[in-house]
């Protein structure tokens, strides 16, 4: 079986045709970036995206994108810190 490769945290290019296209956005499928149905049962659906002409698209890398599948530049933004952090100061954060 092979090895998958770990997703950069930045933006990924990807190089697509002109028409329609159905991009994964529950990240189950086995058909990389792009939707083969696994999301069913999730609640989650898949991102349709109709080109024009062939365009490169910026895909999110990190999962922080509030677009994903495509890539709105959350990873150059700060992480926010955990609720609880104000709570407990000091201490472990609950388990």
């Amino acid at each position: 079986m092979e090895e998958q490769q770990p997703l950069p945290a930045g933006p990924i290019r990807l190089d697509l045709p002109a028409g329609v296209h159905q991009l994964c956005s529950c990240g189950r499928s086995r058909h990389g970036w792009f939707c083969d149905g696994a999301h069913l049962g999730t609640g989650r659906i898949s991102h349709e995206l109709r080109l024009e002409q062939p365009t490169t698209v910026t895909l999110c890398g990190c999962g922080r994108s509030h677009h994903y599948p495509l890539c709105d530049g959350s990873h150059t933004r700060q992480a926010r810190r955990g609720w609880w952090r104000g709570w407990w100061p000091g201490r472990r954060a609950p388990a």
